[in-house]
């Protein structure tokens, strides 16, 4: 791999001479639990004549939009390190009315393959999902959760090998409701298990997240979409003793009260700070996890610093020891934001943040109007979320790009 330059690693094309992994492995659409006929079966005549003309199935937990949505509607996805010789990308999500399935799926790095692992709730009826069907713990019966627009909203544990989903839904379809409820699926036992309730924190439309690896904390604010009020960390140690898992930290209002919708936020190890991209002021600010009752603080950029986008992520890459931006409406560039190296200072206000400019070299790959050529499902361009992670091998890091449903995988080599 070259660096800064986009390469599709599945599909029916991959690049760099891969060949391509087997049928039912090459796309994540592949894997689409309404497609098996075990789990899903055609229950009556009108179904069995769609699927025998090539018609996609319907199943109970279908929603508006169906599997497409897990990609399409809002939502995000993990690095998960340790799942997989080189790590998995892990996606979860449907939420509102357009998808109700708890399915779980990897993209193994090593592999390149794709495969569900955790079919999610396939046992109920028409009125076990979406509107009106309620469950007081965001869990359905078998015990996954009620599957959210995810947002920002999930990080990767590498200690405990948890995905973790900072909220919870009690019901979906038009009428959703969410709480503060976080939901942990070990990927050693493929097994979900839940947080407490938090009594006065609000998570609703629009949040983001980060994971602090120095504290083993997911930090999280709210979007400001239905009365979102909450800068909060999740700690997810310890059994509660009562089927929870893990404890809160205290409760901090919301920071950004107004303009707190689809920002991104990246824990920094070797400055020991949060850094925030707040779109709505074209700004990166900081926030000290140390002293979590601070305000944001406005930082310095310098370079050739794009403008701010909603649904955009931030990461970090430990090989150059830099934050990395990626927006899909910057058409394949990736930004590397640098900092002098002090640490533990809680406040980068003195320092300039200095962006750099990765462009895709001339007549290479342009990953997300490559996807959208290959896409019967390609919806809102700008978002990405957590489908943007960065995949540490001892000196290299690489970005893993996850788009639509049926689209290739990209990777782009960043040292």
């Amino acid at each position: 791999m070259r660096l800064s330059c986009w390469y599709a690693i599945s599909g029916d094309h991959p690049d760099l001479g891969l060949q391509p992994t087997p049928p039912g492995t090459r796309y994540l659409a592949d894997n689409d639990p309404a497609a098996d006929p075990h789990l899903n079966p055609a229950r009556t005549l009108k179904e069995r004549m769609r699927r025998m003309v090539g018609r996609n199935p319907k199943s109970p937990w279908h929603g508006t939009a169906g599997f497409s949505a897990i990609t399409e509607a809002w939502n995000g996805a993990v690095y998960a390190s340790r799942f997989g010789t080189s790590g998995s990308m892990i996606v979860f999500g449907g939420g509102h009315n357009d998808y109700f399935g708890s399915d779980v799926h990897a993209f193994d790095l090593a592999s390149r393959e794709w495969r569900r692992v955790s079919d999610g709730y396939v046992g109920g009826g028409d009125s076990d999902y979406g509107g009106g069907a309620t469950y007081p713990d965001s869990v359905y019966p078998d015990g996954s959760p009620l599957p959210p627009h995810t947002y920002g909203y999930v990080q990767y544990d590498p200690v405990g090998n948890d995905y973790i989903l900072l909220k919870g839904q009690t019901e979906l379809g038009r009428a959703v409701k969410a709480i503060a409820m976080p939901h942990l699926f070990n990927l050693d036992t493929l097994r979900w298990r839940r947080g407490p309730k938090h009594p006065t924190a609000v998570f609703n439309s629009g949040g983001w997240t980060t994971w602090d690896d120095s504290r083993r904390v997911l930090w999280g604010h709210s979007g400001d979409e239905g009365g979102g009020n909450a800068f909060i960390g999740f700690r997810p140690d310890g059994d509660n003793g009562n089927a929870t898992y893990g404890r809160w930290t205290d409760h901090f209002p919301n920071k950004l009260p107004g303009i707190a919708n689809h920002n991104a936020m990246q824990f920094d190890p070797l400055r020991d700070i949060i850094i925030v991209s707040v779109h709505a002021r074209d700004e990166l600010h900081a926030l000290d996890p140390a002293d979590p009752a601070r305000e944001l603080v406005r930082l310095r950029s310098v370079g050739s610093k794009p403008i701010l986008r909603p649904f955009a992520a931030l990461e970090y890459a430990r090989n150059i020891a830099r934050l990395v931006y990626f927006s899909p409406l910057d058409d394949g560039i990736v930004y590397t934001i640098a900092a002098s190296p002090r640490r533990g200072s809680g406040n980068g206000a003195t320092d300039e943040w200095t962006w750099q400019a990765h462009h895709p070299a001339a007549g290479t790959l342009r990953p997300i109007s490559d996807a959208a050529r290959c896409s019967r499902f390609a919806g809102d361009v700008s978002h990405v979320f957590g489908r943007f992670r960065i995949a540490t091998f001892q000196t290299v890091d690489v970005a893993i790009l996850v788009r639509h449903i049926d689209s290739p995988v990209y990777a782009l080599r960043l040292s």
